[in-house]
């Protein structure tokens, strides 16, 4: 009977430790504030998709349809006149009536920089280049430099081609449209492209003496450049579009003090910024490592080394971008080509 006493003790105490735990337990516990607003459904989310897909289909079928109505188009010739004064922008040249109409889906596109310059190019030399990049099968093929050697070019290489104001593009796609500053194409009956060549003679120095002069002149002319720059790229239209530039300054992403190029230092230039901020993508810098260890040089002048054509992007992928020497250009006038691959989503 001794132990009667305690054992109602024990069963007292535990029944008062319990008590108290899941009172602690409750006190504890806090709700959320309730939502503002309906809750998401999936109903909603299904109305939603319903509704994007219906106006993509609706979308589509309209390229298909334009796609189909170019197609039946009897493109002319229409060559280069001799008088280059009295060529009206933009030019479209058809020699060949190309369509090279790809599966939709996803979709690449690969493209072709190359810098002529502004020093006068001989058919020979017109010649050496094109057979120096003919193993390259890119959609496009953008020329700049003088409009003198844009056209000799275009003619040398045959394809079917569209001068603008800031320089020619060759293309196996079919046209969709020209315009002063840009042209779009058609890489399947569902996806197209704008592209806007830009180009702007440079002042390259040869040796780090003339590197202060350079970047004086640059911060004189850069925000000119910026500004017409970014009017070409103001009146493009297409969602998926490249501006390819081949620029009078570098990029600010390439120049830091810790370069292997004991002439770089910290320095921002307008141009690069003026796209980076507009929200363009730098093809070759968001396929390579920073500049202190990938230049990607696309002039050579003496001892200095830049970068100085671009290929930049706004809804689209960049996969791969090189930068390699080109027998006919390199050797004369100390430009890289440039190629890129891009994927349209």
């Amino acid at each position: 009977m001794r132990r009667l006493p305690s054992i109602l003790l024990l069963l007292l105490l535990l029944a008062s430790c319990a008590t108290y735990t899941v009172q602690n337990g409750y006190d504890a516990i806090t709700l959320p504030p309730p939502p503002s607003g309906q809750p998401a459904t999936k109903l909603s989310e299904i109305q939603e998709e319903n509704a994007r897909k219906s106006a993509e289909a609706v979308e589509n079928a309209k390229k298909e349809a334009e796609h189909r109505a170019l197609m039946r188009r009897d493109a002319a010739v229409n060559g280069y006149p001799d008088d280059l004064s009295a060529l009206t922008l933009p030019h479209v040249y058809t020699p060949l009536k190309t369509d090279a109409t790809k599966a939709d889906g996803l979709v690449t596109a690969s493209i072709l920089v190359l810098p002529l310059g502004y020093e006068a190019m001989t058919a020979e030399d017109a010649e050496r280049i094109l057979a120096s990049v003919s193993d390259v099968e890119a959609d496009f093929a953008v020329l700049t430099g003088s409009l003198e050697n844009q056209v000799l070019g275009a003619r040398t290489a045959g394809w079917d081609a569209v001068t603008m104001a800031g320089g020619t593009i060759l293309h196996r796609p079919l046209l969709k449209e020209a315009k002063e500053h840009s042209a779009s194409f058609f890489l399947s009956t569902t996806r197209d492209l704008e592209i806007a060549p830009l180009g702007f003679e440079d002042a390259m120095p040869s040796d780090a003496s003339g590197i202060p002069a350079w970047l004086e002149g640059i911060g004189e002319s850069g925000e000119s450049e910026a500004a017409a720059v970014l009017a070409a790229a103001e009146g493009m239209e297409d969602r998926e579009r490249v501006i390819v530039l081949s620029s009078s300054s570098p990029s600010s992403e390439d120049w830091s003090d810790l370069t292997p190029f004991s002439y770089r230092t910290d320095a921002d230039f307008a141009v690069s910024d003026a796209l980076s901020s507009a929200g363009w993508l730098d093809a070759y810098r968001r396929t390579h490592y920073t500049a202190e260890t990938d230049g990607g040089i696309t002039r050579r002048n003496g001892s200095i080394y830049e970068r100085l054509d671009f290929i930049y992007t706004q809804s689209l992928i960049p996969l791969d971008a090189i930068s390699f020497p080109v027998a006919g250009l390199t050797d004369r006038t100390g430009a890289f080509a440039v190629l890129a691959t891009l994927l349209i989503p």
